[in-house]
């Protein structure tokens, strides 16, 4: 295939799959979202290779890009990012409990957890899913096409109907983005309600 034509195909299906991500299923991530800074809990995220590091990008901006002054700040953590205790899980027991044993030290009622993967059927990912729910913490998953597991066993999911798993990935991260623009004005409306009620 000819470099302009592979260029344009790509561009393409990425534009037919946004089109076809549900927006409602979008809409109730948000609401847990919201609903998790509004009650001061916070947001773990976790995902597998590509997935991983969108899962360190997701809470990066999470943490870092919502800040609005006189507000209080959105409390999110990645599960990727500790490789010494990743190793230590992994080394110790099995590759499959590496985030379900740092969130046992860690999840609360009220929590939000986020699974990101492609398949939707990573164990690692299903385990800390299924932690988080007996903990009565919501579960959310960013998936591929199909859903896998993960799809049964979330609050709330939304799909990325790409026709590879690159696409699925550029999906997942441009909504990741999209959700840390929502959140930031989640924050920035709820220090205008502070700043008018004299509270902040």
């Amino acid at each position: 295939m000819e470099a302009q034509a592979s260029i344009t195909t790509y561009f393409t299906e990425l534009e037919q799959m946004l089109h076809a991500i549900s927006q409602a299923h979008v809409q109730n991530i948000l609401s847990l979202l919201e609903d998790a800074y509004h009650h001061g809990h916070r947001i773990f995220i976790m995902g597998n290779g590509g997935s991983a590091a969108t899962a360190s990008h997701f809470a990066l901006d999470l943490a870092k890009n919502t800040i609005v002054p006189q507000a209080p700040r959105l409390k999110a953590i990645s599960l990727t990012d500790h490789v010494p205790l990743i190793t230590a899980w992994s080394n110790d027991t099995a590759y499959e409990h590496i985030f379900e044993e740092q969130l046992a030290n860690m999840i609360e009622p009220g929590d939000v957890v986020i699974g990101i993967s492609a398949s939707g059927n990573s164990l690692n990912v299903i385990n800390a899913l299924n932690v988080a729910k007996k903990s009565r913490a919501a579960t959310i998953g960013l998936l591929g096409a199909k859903g896998g597991l993960i799809k049964t066993i979330v609050d709330a999911y939304v799909l990325a109907p790409g026709q590879n798993i690159e696409q699925e990935e550029d999906a997942h991260m441009i909504l990741a983005h999209l959700m840390t623009r929502h959140m930031r004005e989640v924050v920035r409306s709820y220090a205008q309600q502070l700043a008018l009620a004299g509270t902040n």
